[in-house]
């Protein structure tokens, strides 16, 4: 959802700065000269904007006009293919050939690359506006999102950061699995002295070893997949709202557990102590009213800046004097 969200949020600029790169590459005279003068101008392309995975030209009506020109993520023998293919029934040819301007897809699963891509298409026209053919771009969308939001330094760091992550999240798991044998350990010596079944320490014990384990576990549990194998957008609230709710919550379970624990503990063995584990009770519904309270406010201030975007969307779109300027992709008239 949150690259869905990032693509709808950036689309302009998206559209603008890779349009920009495929305009004017490919005009009447390449088109008539023939394939082999459309891939020479294509190979640049490649070369310098390590992000293009596939170019390729189409012909006014949809048909391919020479073979693929891939870069280094592809297939070398997807370079030989394409060649006459009709792609008149693809999206991009469709919003291409009534527009006056490039073209964007949204993202979706490539088959060259076995990754997200986005598609841009620019059409190529006479001085009558006659379509002339289009130039069709597969781009790879990670790597075009981490340039336009200048991530890349981030994003070199994060295999490291992973590594460290998983590092910590198997160091609680070992500790989760220590507690779990201490705590069958003491459920071996409850039915081993049956004797004396009187004595609920061992018990009681074992149930807390147990909780504890639990609640270690889903702890790195949660770790592991918010921060190993979950894509997170850093700058996005809600992102950060979903991992320190899980968070949260994982710690309200085991508190909550380990209080119900010394809640029955003290009032079998030492009523003195009831108080102690009544405050920690308290305590258990404190947190669970802070976090209601942090979900709440942040889901609205979400919505709140939900708006202001759109409101500044809106009025970005406006002529000084209040008139609707046009949107991004022109149709024919």
């Amino acid at each position: 959802m949150n690259r869905l969200e990032n693509f709808h949020e950036s689309r302009n600029d998206l559209l603008g700065f890779l349009g920009s790169i495929l305009e004017g590459v490919v005009s009447e005279d390449h088109l008539k000269a023939g394939a082999e003068t459309l891939r020479r101008q294509l190979k640049p392309l490649i070369s310098s904007y390590p992000f293009l995975d596939l170019c390729y030209v189409l012909d006014a009506d949809g048909r391919q006009i020479g073979t693929n020109v891939v870069g280094s993520r592809c297939a070398p023998s997807l370079g030989k293919e394409g060649d006459g293919e009709d792609r008149s029934q693809r999206p991009y040819y469709r919003q291409a050939r009534d527009s006056w301007g490039s073209v964007l897809t949204p993202p979706y699963f490539s088959s060259a690359t076995n990754s997200l891509c986005v598609t841009v298409a620019t059409p190529v026209r006479n001085d009558e506006n006659r379509l002339l053919g289009i130039v069709v771009a597969d781009i790879d969308y990670e790597q075009v999102m981490t340039l336009l939001e200048d991530d890349h330094r981030r994003k070199a760091m994060e295999p490291f950061f992973k590594g460290i992550y998983s590092i910590f999240s198997l160091g609680l798991l070992v500790v989760s699995l220590g507690l779990a044998i201490q705590a069958f350990h003491s459920l071996k010596q409850v039915f081993g002295n049956l004797e004396k079944i009187a004595d609920t320490t061992p018990s009681f014990q074992a149930t807390i070893l147990l909780t504890l384990a639990l609640a270690i576990f889903d702890l790195a549990k949660t770790i592991f997949e918010e921060e190993v194998l979950l894509r997170k957008d850093v700058r996005r609230h809600s992102a950060t709202r979903r991992t320190l709710t899980r968070f949260i919550a994982s710690i309200l379970i085991a508190i909550s557990i380990e209080a119900l624990m010394l809640v029955f503990k003290f009032a079998i063995q030492d009523p003195t102590h009831l108080n102690e584990a009544g405050w920690l009770v308290f305590t258990v519904v404190g947190l669970l009213i802070g976090l209601g309270v942090y979900v709440y406010l942040g889901a609205r201030a979400e919505i709140l800046l939900t708006h202001s975007k759109a409101r500044e969307k809106h009025q970005s779109s406006l002529s000084p004097d209040g008139r609707r300027i046009g949107n991004p992709v022109r149709m024919k008239p």
